[in-house]
């Protein structure tokens, strides 16, 4: 159990806004990645994810599943960033950057807006009930007790903010429980992320508008409904639940994955009767290639 003690200060200078350090974000949907969590509502994102690291995935995932905790890997960032540090932890900085462009950039707008309407909830909640109604309504496994924060936790720990206060930040990527980071310097509020709620998971994290656009560019390289099946892949499925997402038959779809499949761009898994069909990475490089020319007209 974590405990955090607050003054009458430390709830004056209580606040709920967006994270501060937006690294905290991208450790925690690698977190979410590395642990395959956060159910259905986010298996599109999940695979889309993986499919477009290709083997960067391998060994940021490794490493997410053996540090396990978020502050142990935020810190380990941070020390990284430090220009002094030896090259193996600055090219951590370099795989969290790749991480963060195909993991959160591309639906980021949408992510920052769930997280700013959470803390104008949270901010109505202190209107109408003050902090301490916030603190006793944060999560469910939180309890707020005569002055003290608890926080399930697997290790014990009393956090003393010192008159700083306590940042309440909301997470899109933290599912389950909320998470005590730890101050990011001296005379700093320690952060304390909690599982955002916001709505419909689906929606903010749905595939970019823009990737239609990409798909549509590379149909006169690759024939539309290929085009179709490649963009539709971003989140893999089987052979009948392809055709339906793009109005062809199962038998038609066979016959275009197999040309896909050929070239590289797709791969199947078969198991028994089933045929799971995913991108691969020269694919999902693909679709991102004309993706980004599109964006870059579209600056012109």
């Amino acid at each position: 159990m974590q405990r955090v003690h607050f003054s009458a200060q430390d709830l004056a200078r209580t606040v709920v806004k967006v994270a501060e350090r937006p690294l905290v974000e991208t450790l925690f949907a690698l977190d979410l990645l590395a642990r395959q969590g956060g159910g259905d509502a986010y298996a599109s994102w999940r695979r889309r994810t993986t499919s477009r690291l290709g083997r960067r995935s391998g060994s940021l995932l490794t490493l997410a599943r053996t540090l396990r905790t978020v502050p142990d890997l935020l810190r380990m960032a941070e020390d990284a960033a430090n220009p002094e540090t030896g090259t193996e932890r600055q090219n951590l900085t370099v795989m969290l950057e790749e991480f963060h462009k195909v993991a959160l950039a591309p639906y980021w707008d949408r992510v920052s807006a769930a997280l700013n309407d959470d803390c104008a909830s949270r901010g109505r909640t202190v209107l109408s009930g003050g902090i301490e109604r916030l603190l006793s309504t944060l999560h469910p496994s939180v309890r707020w007790d005569g002055g003290v924060l608890e926080i399930p936790s697997h290790r014990s720990q009393d956090v003393v903010p010192n008159g700083a206060g306590l940042l309440l930040a909301p997470s899109l990527f933290l599912t389950d429980r909320p998470v005590l980071v730890p101050a990011a310097g001296r005379n700093r509020p320690p952060m304390l992320a909690y599982p955002a709620s916001a709505g419909a998971i689906e929606v903010v994290l749905a595939a970019p508008a823009a990737e239609q656009n990409a798909a549509d560019a590379l149909g006169p390289l690759v024939g539309r409904t290929r085009a179709a099946i490649m963009k539709s892949l971003t989140d893999s499925c089987t052979t009948t639940e392809l055709g339906r997402r793009i109005g062809i038959s199962a038998a038609s779809a066979s016959q275009h994955t197999s040309v896909l499949r050929s070239a590289g761009l797709i791969t199947t898994q078969r198991r028994l009767n089933t045929a799971r069909h995913s991108l691969t990475p020269l694919g999902a490089a693909l679709l991102d290639g004309f993706h980004h020319r599109d964006l870059a007209q579209a600056r012109l």
